[in-house]
């Protein structure tokens, strides 16, 4: 059941979800229930009133955020008031949760889990597996980046960009050649594309960036990619990055904070860089064109790090939650 809309329509639709989840309630009886979000989870706290049901409002985006896109009032509200109504709250990260402090008594760390396998490897000291090694040896001399193309300032796309051209311009200095393309997939409505193509083309790089629109397959995608870029100004988590790490991509992320730092946790499993920091993005971009031996070192380091976000240690934590919870 769609449980949101066009705003006409919201409180008739939020009153059946009501109506409906409150009559599954009676029925099947659960000790708990797990709602994605604030809206889901005011919903089933209303539907549970007096039914003797726990609620668990599972809360996916940073309760930080900059200066110049701070949290608007609503989500101000749900997040530091209405979530106190609930049982216990689940963040996706440590930083999350320190940043909270007191204003929520009953906070837990619950990360996003991974839903692709990850390449096959046991650990660094044993030879990798071949399948896994043939995804790495045909692995493409391009950099990779992910997103939804209207939301370019908060994922930092065209501080990618400009970084990208920063790097073509110290090529073309040393009278070097860059066999390399940047590529960044993601919808986007024709006014975003024709910005960030603006860029493109005032940094002199219009031929080596292509736009891929929406995916079906980033598998794949990530499979070809040898680097990935998460340039975000400011993340919650990073869900696309855990998901480029799975298939063998050397990753760069802009630690927001803390979040990022918190998948890519050494300088074996990735780069991280301060946000906003467009000449350490070049550096690092350059770096590992440059040094194909830590580029492997990454792409083995950051696989074996996603897998400890696959599915079944997220059931795993979820159930230990739970049984301590009940």
């Amino acid at each position: 059941m769609q449980l949101t809309g066009d705003n006409s329509y919201k409180l008739i639709k939020w009153g059946v979800g009501i109506k409906y989840l409150r009559k599954y309630m009676k029925e099947y009886k659960p000790q708990v229930a797990i709602c994605i979000l604030g809206v889901t989870s005011l919903i089933a706290k209303i539907a549970s009133f007096g039914l003797d049901i726990e609620i668990i409002s599972t809360d996916h985006n940073s309760f930080e955020r900059p200066v110049d896109a701070p949290l608007t009032k609503v989500h101000y509200i749900s997040k530091f008031w209405l979530n106190k109504i609930y049982k216990n709250v689940t963040v996706l990260t440590k930083a999350d949760k320190k940043y909270i402090g007191k204003r929520l008594k009953h906070v837990t760390v619950m990360p996003n889990p991974l839903s692709l396998d990850p390449l096959s490897i046991e650990d660094r000291n044993r030879p990798l597996p071949n399948e896994t090694k043939i995804v790495l040896d045909s692995k493409e001399n391009i950099i990779l980046a992910a997103g939804r193309l209207d939301a370019w300032f908060v994922k930092g796309f065209d501080l990618l960009i400009k970084a990208w051209g920063e790097l073509q311009e110290r090529y073309k200095s040393e009278n070097k050649i860059l066999d390399w393309k940047l590529q960044i997939a993601g919808k986007g409505s024709e006014k975003s594309l024709r910005f960030l193509r603006d860029i493109c083309k005032t940094c002199g790089v219009i031929d080596s960036v292509e736009f891929l629109g929406f995916q079906t397959c980033m598998e794949e995608i990530f499979k070809k990619a040898s680097v990935f870029v998460l340039s975000s100004r400011y993340e919650g988590f990073g869900l696309v990055l855990i998901e480029a790490m799975s298939q063998g991509c050397a990753c760069i992320a802009a630690d927001y904070r803390g979040r990022q730092s918190e998948i890519i946790t050494n300088s074996g499993e990735g780069i991280l860089y301060e946000p906003n920091n467009q000449h350490t993005l070049t550096n690092s971009i350059e770096k590992l064109i440059e040094n194909l031996n830590y580029r492997k070192e990454l792409q083995v380091g950051a696989i074996l790090r996603s897998k400890y976000y696959t599915l079944d240690k997220t059931i795993d934590r979820w159930e230990t939650f739970l049984n301590n919870f009940i």
